[in-house]
């Protein structure tokens, strides 16, 4: 273990001792009409997940040549693939030719993207290598798909949907770097089923992810019965916040213990600005969590990934299945429920604030973040 994460559990000891999380300087108060807002909503869309990285993949989920990840987010259909040179990029899932998408799967392996309407095709490269009947169409005027900035790092693929904007994925992690390697992102395996889950607006789903406090509470039947809870530690780079959980062993530990399993001790969350969720990582396990602004202010979209340490083959299958199907389940009739509940509530508080407490430092910074790029 390294000394970053023994640190991390003598934050949290010393926070289980006092009986008391790391704390905000006071409470924070978000009107609550910013939840449900439109012209709050399209500025979040066009200053954030339209023009900063948004982390689009894990190197361990296009290993190889030709291996590529599809989805859409804020209106933008991408794809993520492995050239034949090993580069990571990411293209507009777009034909150059009527705009028909190049591929309608979620992810597997090619040799070429073609669009079905005209069969256009395309190279790993994302170049244009196929335009049937070429001797009557006249200039064609495009060499290849609309490449989208795209920068790996430390196992993760960032990318920015604006084609035109600079990245620097080492400068937009704020320190988080050293944190992320150490979850060792390259050396996952994923299991290629995804749980899709509908929720509210984004903000109340992320909301959910940066709380340490309701643990133990919502959760007190299922992912919450190890946990201590609201004895959370906080750390920020940049946009991004860490969140250290202690267990009901956090207190045992020993910096003597030879190998220890750090997931009995305690558990951390890396939520990576604006919309991604890493828990675990330093056992056998990670989920990946990501929310995908829905077509209207009050939708979005939740999906979660499981990665392991070894493939998922064989009866592995089995054990990737249980537990996808236990955290879909906390997550549709604990979580969603209750966000569910909260956005069908806000309107009747009209001009009242929704109410973060100093120990909810995580939410504190989401808020700030968002305020200040859309102000």
């Amino acid at each position: 273990m390294s000394e970053a994460l023994f640190s991390i559990i003598d934050r949290l000891q010393a926070n289980v001792t006092s009986g008391l999380p790391d704390q905000a300087p006071a409470p924070m108060k978000v009107p609550a009409a910013t939840y449900a807002d439109e012209v709050q909503w399209r500025r979040e869309i066009d200053e954030i997940f339209l023009k900063r990285p948004l982390l689009v993949a894990l190197t361990c989920d296009i290993p190889e040549p030709g291996d590529f990840q599809a989805f859409e987010i804020a209106n933008r259909p991408i794809v993520v693939v492995r050239g034949d040179d090993g580069t990571a990029r990411t293209f507009l899932n777009v034909c150059r030719h009527r705009g028909a998408r190049v591929t309608e799967l979620e992810c597997g392996s090619a040799k070429r993207f073609m669009c079905n309407y005209h069969y256009w095709s395309y190279d790993r490269q994302g170049r244009l290598d196929g335009v049937p009947g070429a001797e009557t169409f006249g200039e064609i005027g495009v060499s290849g798909l609309v490449e989208l900035p795209t920068e790996e790092i430390v196992g993760a693929i960032f990318a920015v949907l604006d084609p035109n904007a600079d990245l620097d994925a080492r400068r937009w992690l704020g320190g988080m770097e050293d944190s992320l390697a150490a979850l060792r992102l390259d050396a996952l395996y994923p299991y290629r089923t995804i749980t899709k889950i509908e929720s509210p607006n984004w903000k109340l789903a992320a909301d959910g992810y940066l709380d340490g406090y309701h643990i133990g509470y919502l959760h007190k039947n299922s992912i919450g019965t190890k946990a201590v809870t609201n004895r959370n530690t906080y750390d920020l780079f940049g946009p991004h916040v860490r969140i250290g959980f202690a267990t009901k062993r956090t207190m045992e530990f020993e910096r003597s213990i030879p190998s220890p399993n750090l997931p009995d001790y305690m558990s951390l969350v890396h939520y990576v600005f604006p919309n991604v969720s890493m828990s675990g990582g330093h056992g056998d396990t990670l989920q990946l969590s990501r929310l995908f602004p829905g077509p209207t202010v009050n939708a979005s979209l939740t999906t979660q990934q499981q990665y392991f340490r070894e493939p998922v083959v064989g009866d592995m299958v089995r054990v990737a299945e249980e537990k996808r199907v236990v955290y879909e389940q906390v997550v549709r009739d604990e979580d969603c429920a209750t966000i569910f509940g909260i956005d069908s509530a806000l309107p009747a508080i009209g001009d009242g604030h929704v109410l973060f407490g100093r120990n909810e430092m995580g939410n504190h910074h989401l808020h700030r973040q968002i305020a200040e790029l859309t102000r």
